[in-house]
C-alpha cells in the first residue's frame, strides 16, 4: 500500500472526526447550556437515567462525552453512584446515532451538503441558523472524510496481508482485543465504527468478522472515563469501573447470544445488504441487548464497583455536617451548640485557605492552589446547608433572644462564605503573578507582613475564650488599624507608581490584594460582633 493512500486514509480521518466535532458542537449549542441541567436533575431512577443518556448522547454524539460529564457529576456530589449508572446505559445507546447516519450511504451529495451548511452558518445572522448550519456542515464534511478513506482503503483488496489478517480477526478473542486497542488510541467509538463501515463499503471486512471488533469498540471507548476519573474521589473511579463494567459484562453476554441465537442473520435480513449499514444496525442491537440485559442488574454494577474500589471517600466526609444532626429534635439550646460547632468548622477551613493563599503568594505551589478550591467548595457547601438549617429552625417556636442568636449566626456564615470568595482571590491574583512572572519590591513584602499580623490577630481574637463584649471590641479596634494601615500603603503605593519604582501590572494585582485584606478584616470584624 503506496504512502499517498496511507496519507489520503489519516485525512480522511481527520476530516472525519473533524466533521462529527462540529455537528457534536452545533448540536450542543442548538439545544442551549441545559445538557447538564438535564442530567442532573432527570436521573431520580435507572430507567430515566437510560433515558437521558440516550438523548443526551444522541445529541452531543459522543458517549464518551456523556460518561466524562457524569463522572464529573459524581465527583462533585451532583450525583449518585447509583443515578449514573442509568446514564452510561443510555449513552452506550445514543451513541449508535453517528453509525446509523454513516449508514445512509450519502457520500455523492456531501459536498453540496457541506456547502448548504456553510451558507447558512456564515451568511445567515441568526444563532438558531447557526448552529443548525453547523450541523449540517458538520454532517457534510464527515462524509466527504468518509468517503476519502473508503477510497484509500481500495487498494487493501489486493494485499495480501490484510486480506490474511482480515482472516484472523475472525476469532472472537483477536476481533476483540483489535476494536480495543484502536478505540483506545483514538477515543472514539463513533470514529472507529465509521473507519469499520469504510472497509466494509469497499468489501475488506464482512459482518461476521465485524462482529467481535464493533464488541471491542464499547471496551476502548472506557479510556476516556478512566482518564477523567483520574486524581478524583473514590466515588467518581467507581463511575467509571461501572462504565467498563458494562461494556465488558455486554461484550460476553453479546458475544454467548450470537452463537445462540440467529442475531447475524436477523441484522443482515433488516439492513438490504448495506455493509455500512448492517455494521450500524449490529452496533446498535450489541447496544441495545446490553442494556437491556443488565438493565435488572444495575444496582449490583454498582456494588460490585464498590467492592472493587473499596474504602471511604475523604470528600464524602468533607462535604457533610459534620456536628448538626439533621434527625436531632429541634431543642433549641442543644441546636445553636451544633450550629456554633459547624460554623467553628467553616471560619477554621477559611483560616487555612487564607495561611495557604499567602504562601502562594511568597512561593506558588500548585497543589495548594487546588486545596485552596477544594477548600472554597467545602466553604459554599456549608454555607448552603447550615442556612438552610437554620432557616428550618426558626420556624419553630423559641424566646426573642434564642431567636436573634440563630440570626446572628445566619449573617455570620453569610460573612465567611464572603471571606472564602476574597481567599479564593488573593490564590488567583497569587497564581497570575506566577504565571506571568511578576515581581513584588522589598516595601510591597514589609506591607503584606503588617497586614498579615493584624489579619492573624483577627483570626486568633475569634478563637478566643474570652467574654463577648471584649471579642466584639478587639475585633473592631483590629479592623480599624487595619483599615488605617490600607489606607497608608495605598498612598505609598500610589508615590511608588508616579515615581516608576513599580511594575504598573504588580502594581494592579497589589491594588487588588490591598481590597480583599480590606473586606477580610471588615467581615472578620462583623463575625466579632455575632459571635456568641
Amino acid at each position: 500500500m503506496s504512502i499517498v493512500y496511507v496519507f489520503s486514509l489519516l485525512g480522511g480521518l481527520a476530516l472525519f472526526l473533524y466533521g462529527m466535532d462540529l455537528m457534536s458542537e452545533g448540536l450542543e449549542l442548538a439545544a442551549g447550556n441545559k445538557l447538564q441541567n438535564v442530567i442532573e436533575k432527570l436521573t431520580s431512577s435507572t430507567a430515566k437515567g437510560i433515558a437521558v443518556g440516550i438523548a443526551v448522547t444522541a445529541v452531543i454524539q459522543s458517549s464518551s462525552a456523556t460518561t466524562v460529564m457524569v463522572v464529573g457529576f459524581v465527583n462533585a456530589n451532583l450525583m449518585t453512584l447509583k443515578q449514573a449508572v442509568g446514564v452510561i446505559m443510555g449513552a452506550n445507546v445514543g451513541t449508535t446515532v453517528t453509525g446509523q447516519l454513516v449508514a445512509l450511504n450519502i457520500t455523492d451529495s456531501a459536498p453540496l451538503i457541506a456547502f448548504i451548511g456553510f451558507i447558512m452558518f456564515k451568511f445567515i445572522n441568526k444563532s438558531s441558523i447557526e448552529h443548525i448550519g453547523q450541523v449540517v456542515m458538520g454532517l457534510g464534511i464527515l462524509f466527504m472524510g468518509m468517503e476519502i478513506m473508503s477510497q484509500a482503503m481500495s487498494p487493501l483488496q489486493e494485499d495480501i496481508a490484510f486480506v490474511s489478517l482480515m482472516t484472523k480477526i475472525s476469532n472472537p478473542i483477536v476481533g476483540v482485543l483489535v476494536g480495543t486497542i484502536f478505540t483506545a488510541l483514538i477515543q472514539s467509538s463513533s470514529a472507529s465504527l465509521g473507519i469499520l463501515q469504510a472497509l466494509a463499503n469497499k468489501g475488506l471486512v464482512g459482518l461476521h468478522g465485524s462482529i467481535f471488533i464493533i464488541c471491542g469498540f464499547n471496551i476502548g471507548t472506557c479510556i476516556t472515563s478512566i482518564l477523567s476519573a483520574m486524581g478524583s474521589s473514590k466515588n467518581a473511579k467507581r463511575t467509571a469501573a461501572v462504565h467498563v463494567l458494562f461494556n465488558v459484562l455486554g461484550t460476553i453476554i453479546f458475544l454467548i447470544l450470537i452463537y445462540l441465537l440467529p442475531i447475524e442473520a436477523f441484522v443482515v435480513k433488516y439492513s438490504k445488504d448495506l455493509p455500512a449499514a448492517q455494521l450500524a444496525n449490529m452496533h446498535t442491537m450489541f447496544n441495545i441487548l446490553a442494556t437491556l440485559i443488565l438493565f435488572p442488574f444495575s444496582n449490583k454494577l454498582a456494588t460490585l464497583a464498590t467492592r472493587l474500589i473499596p474504602g471511604k471517600d475523604p470528600m464524602t466526609e468533607d462535604f457533610s455536617l459534620k456536628y448538626i444532626n439533621l434527625k436531632r429534635p429541634a431543642e433549641a439550646n442543644l441546636v445553636l451548640t451544633d450550629v456554633r460547632a459547624e460554623t467553628t468548622r467553616m471560619l477554621e477551613i477559611a483560616e487555612e485557605n487564607y495561611r495557604l493563599a499567602l504562601e502562594i503568594f511568597y512561593n506558588y505551589d500548585e497543589k495548594k492552589h487546588k486545596q485552596i478550591l477544594y477548600n472554597e467548595d467545602i466553604i459554599n457547601y456549608l454555607n448552603s446547608n447550615i442556612t438552610k438549617y437554620i432557616i428550618d429552625v426558626l420556624s419553630e417556636s423559641m424566646d426573642d433572644t434564642m431567636a436573634s442568636n440563630f440570626t446572628g449566626y445566619l449573617r455570620i456564615v453569610r460573612d465567611i462564605e464572603r471571606i472564602g470568595d476574597h481567599t479564593k482571590s488573593i490564590g488567583e491574583y497569587a497564581k497570575a503573578s506566577y504565571d506571568k512572572h511578576l515581581t513584588y519590591s522589598g516595601d510591597f513584602y514589609r506591607e503584606i507582613e503588617v497586614l498579615d499580623k493584624l489579619m492573624n490577630e483577627l483570626y486568633d481574637t475569634l478563637g478566643e475564650n474570652i467574654p463577648r463584649e471584649e471579642k466584639r471590641l478587639k475585633t473592631k479596634n483590629l479592623n480599624n488599624e487595619t483599615e488605617e494601615e490600607i489606607e497608608i500603603f495605598r498612598n505609598r503605593h500610589i508615590d511608588r507608581m508616579k515615581n516608576g519604582v513599580c511594575d504598573p501590572e504588580s502594581g494592579l494585582y497589589y491594588e487588588k490584594l490591598l481590597s480583599s485584606y480590606e473586606r477580610i478584616s471588615a467581615y472578620l470584624s462583623n463575625i466579632g460582633k455575632l459571635l456568641i
